[in-house]
């Protein structure tokens, strides 16, 4: 990637040979710095706030998984407030 990333800097082969010329510089890494120069570990506050977003969704599902949900029924019980409504087989719905 490295290499690749030196490589575009002043355009491709085909842009320079049909006499595009490119204006300014291509980078591959967002901080417009050499691809070895780059801060690739560094994350940035949007990118944190979207992660936490993730954290939060994947611990309310893991949650839900785990506990069920809270007034739901399986087909063998029902949890909180609700009643058992039973169907054709006694089977809780």
């Amino acid at each position: 990637m490295v290499a690749f990333d030196a490589a575009i800097r002043q355009g491709n082969a085909r842009a320079n040979a049909s006499g595009n010329r490119l204006l300014g510089q291509a980078f591959l890494h967002r901080s417009r710095v050499p691809l070895d120069q780059a801060p690739v570990d560094h994350v940035t506050a949007a990118e944190w706030a979207a992660r936490q977003e993730e954290l939060d969704d994947r611990a309310a599902a893991v949650d839900e998984l785990e506990n069920g949900v809270i007034d739901g029924c399986s087909p063998w019980a029902c949890r909180g407030d609700a009643e058992p409504v039973q169907d054709d087989f006694g089977l809780a719905s």
